[in-house]
Formats: C-alpha cells, sequence, structure tokens
C-alpha cells in the first residue's frame, strides 16, 4: 500500500498555502490521499475545494485542536463519482414549472448530495434564487457551458451545523457579541464561516461556555459604536474607503519602512525580523492592491445596484449576475491576508518585545498591533455585512428581471 503524503501547512509562507494544496490535490489520482497538518482550521480551504473542484473529495479530521489540526484530503474513487446522481432535463418542463421543480429537487437533497440540471441557456439567474431562498448552502459547478447546452451541477454542502448561525453573522448583528469574541481571540473576519462549536474549540473553550458568555453580552450596555448592519450599502462601501482603506493607504508606506530599519538594526540578534521585513512588503503590496480593485470594480457596481433598487428604470452598466465570482475571489484575498497577520504573530511570538528592543522597534510593534485591529474590522464589514448583502441585492434584482 503507498505511502500517504503529509503535508505540514505551518511551514509554508501563507501566500503559498492555498495554491500548494491544491497542486498536492490536483496530482491525486482516484481513490488517492493526503494529509494536511495546520495550527488552526484549515475549513476555508474545505470551501475552496468545493467551490473550485466540486464535491469529489471526502475531508477527515484526524485531529481537531486545539494546537494541531490534521485532515485527510481523499478524491473520491473514479466508481463512485456521479453514478447515482439525477439529472434534470429543465428544457422539457413547461416554463411556470421550471423554478419551483429545480427547488424541489433541492430541497430533497441530503447534505452531500447533489443534482444535475439541463438548460439551453444560461440558468444564472436561478444561482441567484437559490442563494437568496436558500442561502449560501450549495456549490455551483458548470459541467457545460453554451453556447447550446448549459449543464450544471448543484450540490447541497456537506458541512457540519448546516443551517447554523456562524460567528460571522453573530458579530455581524450585535457589537457586544463582536467584542466579546474579539475579547477571547476568536477571528470573526477571515474567520467568520465557522459556527459557535468550531470557534469555542479553536479558542480552547467548551460551546456551552462560549453560547453562555455570548448570551450573556446580549444584557450589557453597548459602549458607542456604529450599527455597520443597518447601513445602506453604498453608504457602508464609501464607509470603508473613507476610513479602512485610507488607513492601509496612509500607513502602509511608514509601515514597510519602518520593518526594514527595524530588521537593518537588530536582525544580527533577531534573524526573524528579516523575514518579518520581507513578508510585511508584500502583505501591504497586496493590500493596497486589493483597495484599488474594490474601488474601482466592485464598490462603483454596489453603488449602481443600490441606485436600482431605489429606482427601477435606471439603466446599469454592469451585468447582473456577474457579483459572485470578484467577491469570491476578494474574500480568498482576505484570507491570505488573514493568514499573512497570523503569520506575523507567530514569528514575532504575539508581538512580544525583547530585553534589547529600542524605541523604533516597539514602535513597529504597537503599529503592527494598530494595523491588524484595523484590517480585522476592515474585513469583517466585507465578509460579514458588505458582501452577503450585496449578493442578496443582486438575487433580488435577478428575480424583478
Amino acid at each position: 500500500m503507498a505511502t500517504v503524503e503529509t503535508l505540514d501547512v505551518t511551514k509554508i509562507e501563507p501566500r503559498l498555502k492555498h495554491p500548494t494544496i491544491f497542486k498536492y490535490f490536483d496530482a491525486l489520482k482516484a481513490g488517492e490521499e493526503f494529509i494536511i497538518e495546520n495550527d488552526h482550521d484549515p475549513k476555508p480551504l474545505y470551501y475552496e475545494l468545493i467551490g473550485e473542484r466540486g464535491n469529489i473529495f471526502t475531508w477527515e479530521y484526524l485531529e481537531k485542536g486545539p494546537e494541531l489540526f490534521v485532515v485527510k484530503i481523499k478524491k473520491n474513487p473514479a466508481a463512485n463519482t456521479q453514478t447515482e446522481v439525477q439529472r434534470l432535463n429543465v428544457t422539457a418542463l413547461e416554463p411556470r414549472m421550471k423554478h419551483p421543480t429545480i427547488f424541489q429537487y433541492f430541497d430533497a437533497l441530503t447534505p452531500g448530495q447533489s443534482f444535475i440540471i439541463e438548460n439551453d441557456h444560461d440558468p444564472k439567474p436561478l444561482y441567484y434564487e437559490l442563494i437568496g431562498e436558500r442561502g449560501n448552502i450549495f456549490t455551483w459547478e458548470y459541467l457545460e457551458k453554451g453556447p447550446e447546452l448549459f449543464v450544471v451541477q448543484i450540490a447541497k454542502n456537506p458541512e457540519d451545523g448546516v443551517g447554523e448561525e456562524t460567528i460571522g453573522s453573530i458579530a455581524a448583528k450585535d457589537i457586544r457579541k463582536a467584542e466579546l469574541l474579539k475579547s477571547k481571540g476568536i477571528d470573526f473576519c477571515c474567520g467568520g464561516n465557522k459556527t459557535v462549536k468550531e470557534a469555542s474549540a479553536e479558542a480552547g473553550i467548551s460551546e456551552a461556555e462560549l453560547r453562555a458568555e455570548l448570551q450573556h453580552a446580549e444584557k450589557a450596555v453597548a459602549s458607542p459604536s456604529f450599527n455597520y448592519d443597518q447601513w445602506e450599502l453604498d453608504f457602508l462601501a464609501d464607509y470603508i474607503v473613507n476610513t479602512h482603506h485610507r488607513y492601509i493607504k496612509d500607513n502602509a508606506e511608514n509601515l514597510n519602512d519602518m520593518a526594514i530599519k527595524v530588521a537593518e538594526h537588530h536582525s544580527d540578534n533577531h534573524p526573524e525580523l528579516n523575514r518579518l521585513s520581507t513578508v510585511t512588503y508584500h502583505f501591504l503590496q497586496d493590500l493596497v492592491d486589493h483597495t484599488i480593485r474594490e474601488e474601482e470594480f466592485l464598490f462603483p457596481v454596489i453603488k449602481q445596484m443600490v441606485a436600482k433598487a431605489r429606482n427601477p428604470e435606471l439603466e446599469t452598466s454592469y451585468e447582473i449576475g456577474s457579483l459572485a465570482q470578484p467577491i469570491a475571489i476578494l474574500k480568498k484575498e482576505h484570507d491570505v491576508a488573514g493568514e499573512d497577520l497570523s503569520f506575523f504573530r507567530k514569528l514575532t511570538n504575539d508581538y512580544t518585545l525583547p530585553a534589547d528592543a529600542c524605541n523604533s522597534y516597539q514602535y513597529l510593534f504597537e503599529k503592527m498591533k494598530e494595523f491588524e485591529s484595523d484590517l480585522q474590522t476592515h474585513i469583517h464589514l466585507e465578509n460579514n455585512i458588505l458582501f452577503p448583502k450585496a449578493l442578496q441585492h443582486e438575487a433580488e434584482l435577478a428575480k424583478a428581471k
């Protein structure tokens, strides 16, 4: 029997982690497997694999924290793929029965099951109907994409806690609970898709204890804060640009220069500072590029969408139904940024200053912690409020067409 390869993800540069794992996965033959080891729950990778490769693998936790997560990923044997997948020829249905019939097929699925639809035009409006009425609990994979035949496999997510509220949505709805999660060291921005059970395991506390503290937080007097969840999306997008994007642009160059300066003066005694300086440069450059992509494409589209919702007669310059892909890409970039933040903390031992730290050394660590805090709020606003509401908005517009 062939030896199962083990990949220690903690030793891979943050931005290379997911691409490396995908290379390992793509190299597998049907029925083969490999193991990954990580210092936090790699569940975001599971959703990436489902989204980009489809429901063609199994995901088995061999060890589940709090310090070490070990997962066995196995590509499904070829003999078992799609043998029992139902096919629905939508063209054979009466027009008024098409979407109700597809919903019946979908609702009959158990988590992990899928079915295939065939149509003579792109069924993308259905995708937005499903998102709007059932939520983000499925994958959508084109097996054939026109021009005459469109074939899509729709799979219901085989996740734990289907339908359970995530910590991201909990934080979005109540600032007091967001503050509690932050005090526990629970990441609700990049890690916002976790359930309470998963988040408590990662934080090393019991689920019952975390639920009790969340419930108790409801009774606390909320500190003065903005109720972002109630804001109009165009206003929220402007706020993100003028507050968080501005913060990145105002501080990136200074932070990068400070990391270089401290490395030049202290790397003989602290060689990890050279690595910190190099990764910080790429981290900041990626973030600046990321903000430009949001400002030049995504946010103008969101503003057009909100304007059209207010005035249905308004013409838009973008195609309704085109938001999902850029948002998925931006969320992946958020995941990479979140991994970079974790990498910085590991490299600096949670920004612990050595005895010989000078004022610049201390200033660098303080600024990095400040930058981390701002970026976590920034990503939370987008991942847990702006993006899901934008997709919901678009689903409603697509339905009204």
